[in-house]
C-alpha cells in the first residue's frame, strides 16, 4: 500500500508539466454564457509584487466571489493550491483579489469561484487549472525554455527535466522492490 501511495505521488508530481500548456502564453478563463461578465489579469507577474485580478458579474444578486490561486516555480513544482476570498469593491457586481508571488515563480494559475446567495456554489471554468487562468512570471522557466521580459539568458532550464528523471528512477525503484515482494 506503501508503494501504491508513493507512486501516486509520483505521478501528481508530473501532472504540472502535463498541464502548463503554451510556455509563456497566458491563459484567460472563458466567461461566455456565465454569470460573469469580465476578468481583469495583468499580462505578467514579478516576484515580491502583488498581481490583482478582477472579476465583474452580470448582475448585483448577492454573489460572493472566491478564487483558488497556486503558484507554480521555476524548480518545476507547484505550490498547493488555495482558496482566498476575493473583496467586495465598489458594487456586488464588481470583485478584486491579490497575492504577491513567491521568489522564482514561474506562473500563477488561478479559477473562480461564484457563492450564490442560495447556498450552491460554482467553479469557473469546471474543470479547474486545465483551462483557467495562468499569469506568467516575467522571468520564469519551463521545462529547458526560459522567458519572460526580466529573465537573463543565464537562467537555466534543467530542474524540470532533473525532477522528471527523479520520479522516473523513483517509480522503477518501486516497481522492483514490488518484483522481490
Amino acid at each position: 500500500m506503501k508503494r501504491i501511495f508513493a507512486i501516486c505521488i509520483a505521478l501528481l508530481l508530473a501532472v504540472p508539466f502535463a498541464t502548463a500548456g503554451n510556455s509563456g502564453v497566458n491563459q484567460t478563463i472563458d466567461v461566455s454564457n456565465t454569470p460573469i461578465s469580465s476578468i481583469s489579469s495583468p499580462n505578467s507577474s514579478s516576484d515580491g509584487e502583488s498581481v490583482t485580478v478582477e472579476v465583474t458579474l452580470h448582475a448585483e444578486n448577492g454573489t460572493t466571489v472566491q478564487w483558488t490561486v497556486q503558484m507554480c516555480l521555476n524548480t518545476g513544482v507547484c505550490n498547493p493550491p488555495e482558496v482566498l476570498n476575493m473583496e467586495n469593491s465598489s458594487s456586488d457586481s464588481h470583485w478584486i483579489g491579490t497575492i504577491t508571488p513567491v521568489d522564482d515563480h514561474s506562473y500563477v494559475n488561478y479559477d473562480i469561484i461564484l457563492n450564490y446567495a442560495d447556498g450552491e456554489s460554482e467553479k469557473f471554468p469546471e474543470n479547474g487549472f486545465t483551462n483557467g487562468g495562468k499569469i506568467w512570471s516575467d522571468c520564469w522557466t519551463d521545462g529547458d525554455e526560459t522567458g519572460g521580459e526580466k529573465c537573463s539568458e543565464e537562467s537555466s532550464g534543467l530542474p524540470a527535466p532533473t525532477l522528471m528523471l527523479t520520479v522516473i528512477v523513483g517509480l522503477s525503484a518501486a516497481l522492483i522492490a514490488k518484483r522481490d515482494d
